[in-house]
């Protein structure tokens, strides 16, 4: 009897142990996903932002399909002089790629190419662009295909033929902004704003059409691919949940043989 009742003593201490033991487990893994949900929350809040493209205006740089992690406390006004060492900042200047609230469609974002700069003049004569009355080169710059409209290789223009979403005009909008020089009427870029341009200037919504980008538009600073997927504008545009849903099967499906590998981890520049 007195056996029988220590070895059944022995199996409750021995059950309790590992129940004990079950529950430490369960709640290093639960403190473990719990520190990766905040930090990674942290992250995507305050540090780096996903984006994907979902239109060719930055063809062959940016491909539809790429998806991207954006640096968005490259170009912050609001780092002190201590937390600048922990992340670096940068001036935007010519030719770097940001991400900003599209002026026109304030709930979107759009990826474009810094071309002017606060204060300078712009001007555009049968594709190419001078600032101050200098040509700029531009290796980035990409045609595709056969050009039909040819209406966007001039600007400023007299007579646009576009309007903005308000009511008024882009000249209507920007009329002190028209400025007369030597090579004639040219575009003089605000204080505080950035001319943006797509580098497919055939197929870009941009600076040229709803004018330029406030300096506190601008989100951040595209920094790498993470993943690039053969893809098309209707995929990405097409509204409705079905088709959302569709899309990701077809993804899944699709992942290996349409993923492009060699963009992986690639650098934007």
């Amino acid at each position: 009897m007195i056996k029988k009742y220590l070895e059944k003593r022995r199996e409750r201490k021995k059950k309790r142990k590992e129940e004990r033991k079950s529950i430490g487990v369960f709640r290093e893994y639960f403190e473990l996903i719990s520190e990766v949900l905040i930090y990674v929350f942290f992250v995507m809040t305050f540090l780096l932002q996903s984006f994907v493209i979902p239109t060719g205006s930055m063809e062959k740089t940016l491909l539809i399909g790429d998806h991207l992690l954006v640096d968005k406390v490259a170009y912050s006004r609001s780092i002190g002089t201590l937390d600048s060492y922990i992340f670096p900042q940068k001036e935007i200047g010519r030719g770097m790629v940001v991400t900003f609230k599209a002026p026109p469609e304030m709930e979107k974002e759009y990826v474009k190419r810094v071309i002017g700069l606060p204060g300078e003049t712009i001007k555009i004569v049968n594709t190419k662009v001078f600032i101050n009355g200098k040509l700029l080169n531009e290796p980035y710059t990409f045609y595709k295909g056969e050009r039909r409209d040819i209406s966007k290789d001039n600007f400023p223009q007299e007579k646009p033929p576009y309007l903005l979403f308000s009511d008024l005009s882009f000249y209507a909008k920007f009329q002190g902004c028209l400025v007369d020089t030597d090579k004639g009427k040219a575009f003089l870029i605000p204080e505080g704003c950035y001319f943006c341009m797509g580098d497919n200037r055939d197929n870009s919504y941009d600076s040229r059409f709803w004018g330029p980008v406030p300096s506190n538009y601008i989100i951040g600073k595209p920094w790498r691919i993470y993943w690039s997927y053969t893809s098309s504008t209707k995929e990405y545009l097409t509204p409705g949940v079905w088709h959302k849903v569709k899309d990701i099967f077809k993804t899944i499906l699709n992942f290996f043989s349409k993923t492009r590998w060699n963009r992986t981890i690639k650098k934007i520049e």
